[in-house]
């Protein structure tokens, strides 16, 4: 081959690099430790790239985590929304699919978890491996590819180290991939660049007016290889990239010398690269495995929306099964690994964007795989609390918010039994105290059982578990009834007579006999039902000079020791032990005499 010709080449994409670093502790992931980079760049100049990431970014996140059995274990449910914030999980989400693994960063108060954020994925470093193959640390800088070496790193332990601070990383399996994994569209990654390239280029173009391809020959002879390459050099810089220039300045000394330029002609340039645009988001797409390209916002200008509607639910489901279910059990298992070092253990899910009408429902046999499927609640093929049952409940359900007791006392959380049964509580009710309906904001109103330091409130809680009932195998089983869903999930507290009114009043009578008005004090959701009262005692605030604090109800109320109030002469009202027991548990399960 002639020496004197130099043809230049597209650089072919090949696997990143991932080494131990001589003299390091960290694992590089890259030609120059930037892989990460190289990805977010791709992502930020190439239009297909950021819209399809973005689209399944959303679809994988839904409309949030939620939990199957979260009305059956209301107080497990609060603390994993209270650890996991919506803003963390989607940050997790996006990595996740982004730069291939995401990143949580746990922090403990004691042995339990306290807290679990982001942590940014492309800021960490595996340390290399101890004698059996196990990471056991990532090492964090701020941006790897300004790092020097000396430079501060700081060393986090993986997840189960005991240390008070550790990282648990969520990625998949790829053999010979031992420390990182790339995303699942890295063979689709140098199409990124080709795209990225092309825009550039035919801005470049508009821009400077300049050809897409020249020969620039030189007439004076034939230098050494040397100063070939040298000129070659000084050319490109002149003539290629964002910035080249429109004017070129040639020296000679002589006509017969001159430099001259020929055009290397592309026939149908526009055709050229209009089928190499749509060849990049075909390859994109098929990288990425986007079943239709309306999944993720973009449209192919075949058909219209509803032409293949039928075509594009079937697309939607495949999409949902095959790609975003994979990525939204990594991160639920993820959750569950870390809930169950608090002893937590629930059903995560993800509450779908997929439309309804997507969803194929013939198949589905129970409502925790409806709920599942659609992200609805439901009960009945209806919204568990619906408006009418908000009407309903209303009165009951703007009581006290127990979250905002922060300046009450909790005496005690315990069985509401032992009432005295000669005393006539429902004759108070014909005394007209006015039900506890005020904003959360404001005091409850007194109660009977109320003394002027003590403060008596009742709490709708969970009384048994399906594995507490197993008398011969024949638990029952099915969806929670709208007045248990919705006192649950209330979270609030109630005087013994704002419970006896809702019995009066006829509140979830369909579940009483004859679909009568029962005692919800004494039978709570009827037969069959798995919850109880639970009695809650708060003691007055002392100020500075010994005497009580103002304020009637639960106002200016505070925590202390139930044992501590027995001391101080409180009597703990007397409550039937029905009260405090859930009616599965009964004999009869609750059910009415015959």
């Amino acid at each position: 081959m002639n020496d004197s010709i130099h043809i230049l080449n597209l650089e072919a994409y090949v696997t990143p690099e991932v080494q131990e670093v001589p003299n390091e502790k960290f694992v590089s992931y890259g030609e120059d430790n930037d892989f990460y980079q190289v990805l977010i760049d791709a992502y930020l100049n190439s239009t297909t790239t950021q819209s399809i990431v973005k689209g399944v970014i959303n679809q994988i996140f839904g409309e949030g985590f939620d939990a199957l059995d979260s009305s059956r274990k209301p107080n497990e449910y609060a603390q994993f929304k209270s650890i996991f914030k919506d803003k963390d999980l989607k940050r997790v989400c996006q990595d996740l699919k982004l730069l291939g693994e995401g990143a949580f960063q746990i922090t403990y108060k004691g042995k339990k978890v306290n807290n679990v954020t982001h942590f940014n994925r492309e800021t960490l470093r595996a340390e290399i491996c101890d004698n059996k193959g196990k990471i056991n640390a990532y090492y964090y800088h701020p941006k790897w590819v300004d790092y020097k070496k000396g430079d501060k790193l700081t060393r986090i332990p993986v997840f189960g180290s005991g240390a008070k601070n550790e990282i648990y990383i969520i990625r998949d399996f790829i053999p010979t991939m031992h420390y990182y994994t790339p995303p699942d569209y890295i063979s689709s990654l140098n199409y990124s660049k080709l795209e990225s390239d092309i825009s550039e280029y035919l801005v470049n173009e508009v821009n400077n007016s300049f050809s897409g391809t020249k020969l620039v020959s030189f007439s004076n002879g034939v230098p050494t290889t040397d100063k070939q390459i040298a000129i070659k050099n000084e050319v490109l810089n002149k003539l290629t990239g964002a910035n080249g220039e429109k004017v070129i300045v040639s020296f000679s000394d002589s006509p017969e010398n001159k430099t001259t330029i020929e055009d290397i002609s592309v026939t149908d340039a526009a055709d050229v690269y209009q089928h190499i645009s749509e060849e990049c988001t075909k390859k994109l797409l098929l990288g990425h495995r986007i079943t239709s390209p309306l999944l993720v916002g973009i449209r192919d200008g075949n058909n219209g929306l509803g032409s293949n509607s039928e075509e594009i639910a079937n697309s939607a489901n495949l999409f949902d099964r095959v790609v975003i279910k994979p990525y939204q059990n990594m991160i639920c298992d993820a959750i569950k690994d870390i809930l169950s070092v608090n002893g937590i253990s629930l059903k995560i899910y993800v509450k779908t964007l997929m439309p309804i009408e997507f969803t194929d429902t013939e198949k589905i046999v129970s409502e925790e795989q409806r709920e599942e499927e659609t992200g609805i609640k439901l009960s009945k093929n209806r919204p568990l609390f619906d408006l009418d049952m908000q009407k309903q409940y209303s009165n009951y359900l703007i009581g006290l918010e127990v979250d905002d007791l922060e300046n009450y006392e909790l005496v005690s959380s315990e069985d509401a039994t032992n009432e005295d049964i000669n005393t006539d509580y429902e004759s108070i009710l014909n005394k007209s105290i006015e039900l506890a309906a005020v904003p959360s904001s404001l005091p409850l109103a007194p109660s009977d059982q109320d003394t002027k330091v003590f403060k008596v409130r009742y709490a709708y809680v969970e009384g048994a578990k399906e594995s507490d009932y197993d008398r011969e195998n024949d638990a029952p089983k099915g969806e929670s009834r709208p007045f248990c869903e919705a006192m649950m999930s209330s979270n609030r507290v109630f005087r013994k007579e704002d419970i006896l009114k809702m019995g009066s009043d006829g509140v979830n009578k369909e579940f009483g006999h004859n679909k009568k008005p029962y005692s919800i004090w004494m039978h709570k959701g009827g037969i069959n039902c798995y919850h109880r009262w639970e009695r809650r005692i708060y003691k007055k605030i002392l100020k500075k000079d010994g005497e009580r604090a103002g304020g009637s109800g639960l106002g200016n109320t505070k925590k202390m020791n139930v044992n501590e109030a027995i001391r101080q002469g409180f009597k703990l009202p007397l409550n039937p032990k029905e009260v405090a027991e859930a009616q599965i548990l009964k004999p009869n399960r609750g059910a009415y005499p015959n």
